[in-house]
């Protein structure tokens, strides 16, 4: 008793299974093959799908009013009123389902019936695949699907290989290898043998995990390990493979693919949450108003109706005897009654409506050309049609980096062999360090007549003519207080000839005696740019030097570059060819060189050419450790990657002449300068989260070698000693990589001996076979072997940026919202990728970096920065949100915003001496000026205004450590963590998993109760972007996954911003125009009922007729409503993105709230009031001038639903603000629709109403009645939607307006971030990046930089300003000139204070016209500030722009 068998043991803990035993799997009752994803079958659909739409709220509120109006006593309205719109929603949603359900048993039924080749009784038979069983052998040829998970026993290719497609698993299309055991090689295809394979398959069960199997074969009394590499997974497809056996180890419903399939977590928007809770509310007050009539009725029925019993005889049902209990019984059912007649407040249209507007919305954003990337041929896709007006919302923003922000396109850039650096170009002449990008663009001179031939250089050119400018677009030296000009001569083309300003040599020291190490040149040529074209002269009317660029994610912006060395400006004769000194490395040599792969440094080819020791084991190991597979196409080698920064340093090693050839599972070929290498595969000791690292072991002859590459901080804590002075030069150079936001890896090696080989060889298999524990123990032995190691170099691999990501960010910034990366990276590259996307800009206050070990650290460094933030906060000018401040002053007009950087604490010049100012903090101001945009000439008079200061652009970043995240989210920490991160404009968490992602985001969602959207590519991403609200997928180079799991798939992030600040505005937009109007029309229909309750005893006596009441919804106020919901805009797409403002209404949802929707039932009351009260004043004791009376019931009724339709045309009409034909066709037609719909009804039909509404035409009254009442109720309408465009404007309105006034340019409105001045730098000490998949030596991308981490500040704490003194030099020709004499009074003034208080460490300014032009002094310059510092913090110079 008690004791459990065999099975029941094994269905707890293990799964057990025997090949070719039917008796012995059947015991366990394993799951058949066969699937099922439909819900339903022919006989339990109708009720299934039934209940299953009664669970809706709503259908079940119109299923009990439907049963009400069947019971004659209580009702005054035919149940087709209910019965009709109730069918009607039931049966589109059942023939949806319907139609999805028969899509899935096809699908099912395809599936099932495919054919799988299985041996039965020592023959290979076909069966279907939901014949297959557990413990079934079964054969799988080229291109064929896998049945089930699949135990590799034997296949066609030489070692047991085989490769395999995982696109429905993972959406990746690349080729991944799989490896039998090499005992079970043996078995071939030989069927009597695989009939006799009796071997018995211990396992885990069944689970999700795709990239884990462990389990232990036994097998002619030996036992084996099994893992993931031995596993063919349900859903794969054979590639290259002529055929391979295995046996079945999970089928049907147990297999990975379908555990994978769970349910998807619906999702709902804020408009639905908000709409279900009015929804009660509305019930409830129905509820009361229902109780107050049936009081009415029964108080009405006792003292007067008791009397009229002969006129209005009382039903059988009530009692007659004692007349209070008679009112009571009818005033019970007139409360059902008045349920029935006032449940068209909720109509059931108003789900369908809005499912139908959300429905063609998706379909805009399908259709949307603005956001096809041609390169990919890819669109954006709504793949849900129920979150649309969510994205109108979005609080904050989780973005991954890798192919996020960046391209996941890697390019091998820089490396470190034996100590040396390789990758960087000196230029010779000057000993610079030049960073080279491709692309180079020369810029004509201005005077196109006398242009100087290629032949003649610059020197021909005659004096007038001076020689075209090549706009580089940043050089810099990095020189402290040196302002530099490059040129280039024509007689020696590409050389470059370095000269400092003679101007600015007063307040820089000599060059050498500020830095002797080679400095760094930044060269950037950029691509032509329509303005170019337009003004062939180079000189921009912005900037004042040269041409806008047109790629607007560059680093900078025009022809300046902001930074301690001041601005740099090259100028190059358009006849020196500088391609020439730029030349890339000649790899022609090496057949097997790629012709796209770009080095510069040719002494890395030379070293490799010449037999340097070290470069060749450096380009071996990157030729040995990795996990692609090559194959030849058409005759060309090609590379399978599992990551494409593996592929980059596979492919660099080829380039180099170390070319990889083929691998099989037991060795590697390489092509060494011409030469095959063949080694011996032993072991690969494989990538995880965990080990940060991957090795190969590998023996050639008498030599065995371990081959590792990892992150950098896991490699130096595993090389032997002695290799101090190596160490601490490659660690200078993985600083300097990390810096300008490079990948960087780090090499090892280790050689091995025979006997110490075999000694761990035999205790890693013994922790292989192990089934407790197994992975702990195999990474114990792991550890074991790879120490000791001696260190090779290191690699620093390039992804690029997206394009348009920098504009992207400051535009969704701009509009309210925070951005949040989290990202694998180190912390080094994330922080120069923050800086590079203008996430982290140089006008923070401070960036804080959490990056403790422990609680108590990490507690530490939060109290720290709240200090700060608190200190930052007391000093800086206004204790205000401005953001709110923004937003809710009506003298401040968003549009006409005018960004100043100044001192915190600047003084006027009329005031007396003041004590030494608190800390200097750089702040923004946003000037109250309209006068650019709306010519508002009062404001300009006398010069200018006063600025209201906003510190948009100021405040803090955090970023916060993988290791200090833990600690961050935990319930301790937890709040402070919120309460600094929700105080600083960005965050970067960096170092962190997939599940650390997820719970960010739930942690943001549950605290902040924000609007969440998560953003990514990978499969790393899925958790967070299924956590997310709105989860957004980019089709990239990880495969699939992430669109798979997601709600709206994009190509490229910047297409982010369009679909957040155009569809999801307008959708936002829509849906709460669409709701207020819905609500409006429906009260003003339904309250009629309740005014004539007061003239007819309340006695639930409907004022219109049966059938209007019906149809009214349904087809006299639908389509024109829809066309609102679907078509309406305030403002174009392009206004959208250009004015982000524009979005905030949704942060704060204002456009649709309680008290918008009690503004709507009011406006939906006065309108019921007054269409009741005025016809019903004409007509009460009307008559016609034949005499005829008019005063009758149904007349009334008929005049009151013609003025309640003219009403809601009109009032739809003034709802519009975008007219489209079909807005025309639904409004017009609508009106039209009914008198065709009601004659039709009346007449053909013969209804009760027949000749009412005809005969009330024919008379004048009708006309003028109403004409008066339409006129009362759109008067007040207009009277105050002119109020709110004259004295409260929305930004929106002024849009309008100016669009109407024909303004086109937006002058100086536009906000413009800064050019960021960091460059790449030396760093201190840091974490590297590191793949998240086990299995892949994927590394965590980063994108190039030239910007510098923050400084540390004597202030306590951290606070205080980074900014440099900027000198602003006017460069231009005789025009600029005349125009810095032109400049405005206050501009001087500006200067004139700031040189007043310089000893009181004001900041400097150097003031910039709106146009671009400097107006700093008389001779161009501005003025310098000193470098006197305060009592508490150094006060250093800050420079005020107004662009």
């Amino acid at each position: 008793m008690g004791t459990k068998t065999q099975p029941q043991l094994a269905k707890e803990n293990e799964r057990r299974i025997r090949a070719n035993d039917k008796e012995f799997n059947a015991q366990f009752k394993y799951h058949n093959n066969y699937i099922k994803t439909s819900k339903y079958s022919l006989f339990t659909f109708l009720p299934f799908n039934l209940l299953e739409q009664f669970q809706r709220l709503a259908n079940f509120y119109f299923l009990c009013l439907l049963v009400l109006q069947l019971i004659p006593a209580i009702s005054s309205l035919t149940p087709v009123t209910t019965a009709i719109p109730l069918i009607g929603v039931l049966t589109l949603t059942a023939v949806k389902d319907a139609y999805d359900d028969i899509q899935r048993h096809l699908s099912d039924s395809q599936v099932n019936n495919r054919k799988s080749k299985t041996l039965r009784n020592g023959k290979l038979v076909e069966a279907k695949w939901s014949e297959v069983q557990v413990g079934d052998v079964i054969r799988l040829d080229n291109n064929q699907f896998v049945a089930a998970d699949t135990l590799l026993l034997s296949t066609s290719e030489p070692n047991g290989l085989c490769f395999i497609e995982t696109a429905e698993l993972d959406g990746e299309t690349n080729l991944k290898a799989k490896q039998c055991l090499t005992e079970t090689i043996e078995l071939g295809d030989r069927h009597d043998a695989l009939w006799n394979f009796n071997g018995e398959i211990i396992c885990e069960r069944p689970n999700n995990l795709l990239n884990k199997f462990d389990g232990t074969l036994i097998w002619r009394s030996q036992r084996f390990a099994l893992d993931n590499e031995k596993i063919l997974l349900r859903g794969c497809v054979l590639r290259n493979t002529q055929w391979c056996y295995g046996v079945v180890v999970f089928a049907g419903v147990d297999t990975k693919l379908m555990q994978n399939s769970g349910k998807t977590q619906f999702k709902s928007t804020g408009v639905d949450r908000l709409l279900n809770f009015i929804i009660i509310g509305i019930v409830l007050f129905l509820v009361s108003i229902c109780a107050l009539f049936a009081i009415g009725c029964a108080v009405w029925e006792g003292l007067i109706g008791q009397h009229f019993q002969l006129y209005l005889p009382w039903e059988r049902i009530i009692p007659k005897d004692y007349i209070p209990t008679g009112a009571t019984v009818i005033g019970l059912l007139v409360f059902f009654s008045y349920a029935i007649v006032l449940n068209t407040v909720v109509p059931i249209s108003l789900y369908v409506s809005v499912e139908v507007i959300r429905f063609v919305q998706s379909f805009l954003i399908n259709w949307d050309e603005e956001m096809y990337y041609a390169t990919t041929n890819t669109y954006a896709k709504a793949r849900t049609t129920t979150l649309n007006e969510e994205l109108g919302q979005i609080q904050y923003i989780f973005s991954d980096k890798t192919g996020t922000l960046t391209q996941n396109i890697m390019t091998f850039n820089k490396c470190s062999i034996n100590g040396r650096s390789y990758g960087d170009v000196i230029d010779l002449r000057t000993g610079e360090l030049i960073e080279i990008t491709e692309q180079q663009t020369i810029f004509q001179n201005s005077n196109t007549n006398n242009r100087p031939s290629p032949a003649g250089g610059a020197a021909s050119a005659p004096p007038a003519a001076p020689p075209p400018i090549i706009l580089v677009h940043t050089a810099e030296v990095h020189a402290k207080k040196s302002a530099l000009v490059v040129t280039t001569s024509a007689s020696s083309p590409g050389e470059a000839q370095v000269s400092s300003r003679p101007d600015l040599e007063h307040s820089a020291p000599p060059l050498d005696a500020v830095e002797k190490r080679p400095a760094l040149k930044h060269v950037r040529y950029s691509a032509p740019s329509r303005s170019q074209e337009d003004d062939p002269g180079g000189v921009s009317p912005r900037m004042g030097l040269a041409p806008p660029i047109a790629n607007e994610e560059r680093r900078s912006s025009g022809g300046f570059k902001r930074s301690g060395a001041g601005y740099m400006q090259r100028q190059l004769s358009r006849t020196s060819s500088c391609d020439k000194a730029l030349q890339t490395v000649d790899f022609s040599a090496n057949p097997h060189h790629e012709s796209d792969f770009r080095w510069y440094d040719r002494t890395l080819l030379d070293a490799v050419r010449s037999d340097e020791e070290h470069s060749h084991v450096f380009f071996r190991l990157l030729a040995l450790c990795h996990t692609v597979m090559a194959e030849t196409v058409d005759g060309k080698l090609e590379y399978q990657a599992q990551s494409p920064d593996e592929a980059a340093l596979v492919a660099a090693a080829r380039n180099f002449g170390f070319v990889f050839r083929t691998r099989t599972p037991n060795s590697i070929t390489i092509e060494v300068m011409g030469q095959l290498e063949e080694y011996e595969l032993l072991n690969i000791l494989d990538f995880n989260n965990v080990r940060k690292r991957m090795s190969v072991i590998l023996r050639r002859g008498d030599s065995m070698v371990l081959y590792c590459k990892g992150a950098d901080n896991v490699i130096y804590d595993r090389l032997h000693g002695g290799q101090e002075d190596l160490k601490a030069r490659t660690q200078d150079h993985l600083n300097k990589f990390a810096g300008e936001g490079l990948r960087t890896l780090a090499l090892a090696e280790r050689r091995l001996t025979e006997q110490y080989y075999n000694d761990w060889r035999s205790r890693q298999q013994e922790a292989a076979l192990s089934m407790d524990s197994r992975e702990q123990k195999l990474n114990e032995i792991y550890e074991e072997i790879e120490s000791e190691m001696q260190l090779v170099g290191v690699t620093a691999i390039e992804d690029k940026l997206q394009d348009g990501v920098p504009k992207s960010i400051a535009n969704l910034q701009n509009a309210g919202i925070k951005i949040w990366v989290l990202t694998g990276d180190k912390q080094e590259t994330a922080i120069n990728i923050g800086y590079s996307c203008q996430l982290l800009t140089d006008e923070l206050a401070d960036v804080f970096i959490v990056d403790g070990n422990s609680v108590e650290e990490v507690e530490k460094q939060l109290r720290q920065f709240k200090e700060s933030i608190k200190i930052y906060n007391r000093f800086r000018p206004g204790g205000f949100d401005p953001f709110d401040r923004l937003n809710s002053d009506s003298n401040m007009d968003p549009l006409s915003v005018t960004m100043t950087q100044t001192s915190a604490f600047m003084q006027e010049t009329n005031l007396p001496p003041t004590p030494p100012p608190p800390p200097a903090i750089s702040v923004v101001t946003f000037s109250a000026e309209c006068n650019d945009l709306f010519g508002d000439e009062k404001r300009s008079e006398g010069g200018g205004t006063a600025s209201i200061v906003v510190d948009e652009n100021t405040g803090f970043a955090l970023v916060v450590n993988g290791h200090s995240l833990v600690h961050c989210l935990s319930p301790e920490l937890e709040t402070k963590f919120l309460d600094i991160a929700s105080q600083c404009k960005a965050v970067i968490c960096c170092r962190v998993t997939p599940l650390q992602k997820a719970l960010v985001v739930e942690l943001i969602k549950r605290a902040k109760n924000a609007v969440t959207l998560a953003i990514g590519d990978g499969a790393n991403d899925v958790s967070m972007i299924k956590a997310a609200h709105i989860g957004v997928g980019i089709s990239g180079q990880e495969g699939l996954q992430a669109v798979l799991s997601s709600d709206y798939s994009i190509a490229q992030f910047r297409y982010l911003e369009r679909l957040l600040l155009v569809h999801g505005r307008w959708s936002y937009y829509r849906m709460c125009k669409f709701l207020r109007y819905f609500f409006y029309k429906n009260f003003a229909f339904t309250l009629c009922h309740c005014w004539y309750s007061l003239f007819c005893g309340f006695s639930a006596q409907t004022v219109f007729d049966p059938m209007f009441i019906s149809v009214y919804n349904l087809f006299y106020t639908s389509l024109p409503v829809l066309a609102l919901g679907v078509f309406e805009q305030d403002v174009s797409d392009k206004n959208s993105v250009e004015f982000p403002r524009l979005y905030t209404p949704g942060l704060k949802s204002e456009l649709f709230n309680i008290r918008e929707f009690i503004y709507s039932v009011l406006h939906g009351a006065f309108t019921s009031l007054v269409l009741f009260l005025i016809p019903y004043g004409v007509y009460k004791d009307g008559v016609s001038e034949n005499g005829y009376i008019v005063s009758d019931h149904m007349t009334l009724g008929a005049v009151v639903a013609t003025i309640l339709i003219v009403d809601n045309t009109a009032q739809i009409s003034l709802y519009t603000s975008y007219w489209t034909v079909v807005n025309h066709v639904t409004i017009w037609g609508s009106l039209v629709w009914y008198f065709v719909l009601d004659y039709f009804y009346n007449y053909v039909i013969g209804g009760p109403y027949v000749g009412s509404l005809t005969q009330a035409m024919k008379d004048l009254t009708f006309w003028v009645t109403m004409l008066i009442t339409v006129m009362a109720l759109v008067a007040p309408v207009l009277a105050y939607k002119f109020y709110l465009l004259d004295v409260h404007p929305s930004l929106s309105d002024k849009i309008r307006q100016r669009s109407l006034k024909k303004i086109h340019s937006r002058a100086s409105s536009n906000v413009r971030r800064t050019a960021s001045s960091r460059r790449g730098r030396r760093s201190v000490r840091s974490g590297y990046a590191f793949a998240h998949q086990e299995g892949f030596g994927r590394l965590i991308t980063s994108g190039k930089i030239m910007h510098k981490l923050p400084q540390d500040f004597a202030f306590p704490l951290g606070l205080g300003t980074k900014k440099t003194q900027v000198l602003h030099n006017n460069l231009n020709s005789a025009d600029g000139s005349k125009t810095n004499n032109i400049s405005g009074h206050n501009m001087v003034n500006n200067n004139t204070n700031l040189r007043q208080n310089q000893n009181q460490n004001h900041s400097s300014m150097a003031d910039i016209r709106a146009d671009g032009r400097g107006t700093g002094g008389d001779d161009g310059r501005g003025s310098v500030g000193t470098d006197d510092m305060s009592p508490r913090a150094p006060c250093q110079d800050l420079d005020t722009i107004n662009l």
